[in-house]
């Protein structure tokens, strides 16, 4: 198996249909600082750390939770793969987490609290919205995912529930049972003036709240928690004039898959040669497009090969089982282990490097580089591999 030179991004920050927006307006306007909780403040190494996300807190003695890659892996706030499941970023890299419903209360539920960047004006309409997308570890799934505006700040000294009417969203009875995409939530509300705070979470009476219940995933062996948690992430409020601008959209789960790879170390020892040889570029399922997060790996070959005109390629393209089996149904996808190796050797021939020198082939799902079929195993087969050729 490859040595990637590679980090662990989440694809989903690449994507452009993964802002929920108010099409009319710019994302300049959106008064939510620090939405998408990527400006971090302070050493995230626990859970209950939502206070390293600059802006963000909690409103009660229960904290929320803050999720990141770059933090080290064995944490349970690590991302993606942590303590209530595995999840990607929908933007950036971070993301925050909520505990919505808890059976029999035995755990106290969480709220995120932020300040705008300026109070709202009287008669405004405001587009308030958010994306969930529930853990994999949760039992239950619940309704009631809500928000509430705020003309002061919530300080409570204990950890129990708010109950607060909420005004986003007009209706609160859809359960979101999604543990694989990001699913939009947002209302229009219109300001009553000098509000200034936003505060997210469940606001219901226990008895009050719809729950479903959920299968462990495939390929999850850790127990399920009594919980209905979400993963939060893209907070925006923004104004708008018409009620139809005010927008939200179920990300393709697909869509939001990440990007695989690891940190890596170059030994000083190896050759040009066998850094080259360790390299390894992955992409998003479907997708044969090099993604931005794999630019600068890309561009390390690129130098090295400058530098070293002895070296030839040979580029391999993989597909995952999931890429394989969908072919049936998109015909389009049948070389996309081809097109894959075809779009590195672009690149590099973009960049000054000799045709000549790179040849490429595809070899399907043939020869995955894990044979798990959890996504995270799933993610190391979607790659390109970079072969030394004579």
């Amino acid at each position: 198996m490859k040595q990637p030179i590679a980090i662990l991004l989440a694809a989903a920050c690449q994507l452009a249909t993964a802002t929920l927006h108010a099409q009319a307006v710019p994302d300049s306007v959106n008064l939510v600082p620090n939405g998408s909780f990527e400006e971090l403040e302070g050493k995230l190494r626990r859970l209950g750390g939502i206070e390293s996300a600059k802006g963000w807190g909690s409103p009660t003695e229960a904290k929320a939770d803050l999720f990141s890659e770059s933090i080290d892996a064995n944490s349970p706030a690590y991302a993606p793969k942590n303590a209530y499941g595995f999840q990607s970023a929908l933007s950036g890299t971070n993301y925050a987490g909520l505990v919505w419903y808890s059976y029999m209360d035995k755990q106290p539920r969480t709220y995120l609290q932020v300040k705008l960047k300026k109070m709202l004006k009287k008669g405004q309409k405001y587009c308030v919205s958010y994306y969930v997308s529930l853990g994999d570890l949760s039992k239950y799934s619940s309704d009631h995912l809500e928000a509430y505006l705020s003309r002061m700040l919530i300080n409570k000294k204990d950890a129990a529930s708010l109950t607060y009417e909420p005004q986003v969203p007009a209706l609160r009875t859809k359960v979101y049972g999604d543990v694989n995409g990001w699913q939009g939530v947002c209302g229009v509300y219109e300001a009553t003036g000098d509000e200034q705070y936003l505060i997210i979470g469940n606001f219901a009476a226990s008895d009050k709240v719809t729950t479903g219940k959920v299968q462990r995933q495939r390929g999850e062996t850790r127990p399920q928690v009594p919980l209905a948690y979400y993963f939060v992430d893209d907070v925006s409020v923004k104004p708008v004039k018409y009620l139809s601008e005010c927008t939200c959209e179920q990300i393709d789960k697909d869509k939001s898959e990440y990007i695989y790879g690891r940190k890596y170390t170059t030994d000083a020892k190896l050759s040009p040669a066998q850094r080259v040889d360790r390299t390894a570029i992955y992409f998003k399922r479907y997708n044969k497009d090099i993604d931005p997060s794999m630019k600068a790996q890309m561009d390390t070959v690129v130098s090295i090969l400058k530098a070293n005109p002895a070296i030839n390629l040979k580029l391999i393209g993989h597909t995952d089982l999931k890429e394989a089996d969908r072919v049936r149904m998109r015909p389009d996808l049948t070389d996309l282990d081809k097109d894959r190796a075809e779009e590195v050797k672009n690149f590099l021939v973009q960049a000054g490097i000799a045709a000549s020198r790179i040849t490429v082939e595809g070899r399907k799902a043939s020869e995955p580089a894990t044979e798990g079929d959890d996504e995270v195993s799933m993610s190391q087969n979607r790659r390109v591999e970079l072969d030394l050729a004579k």
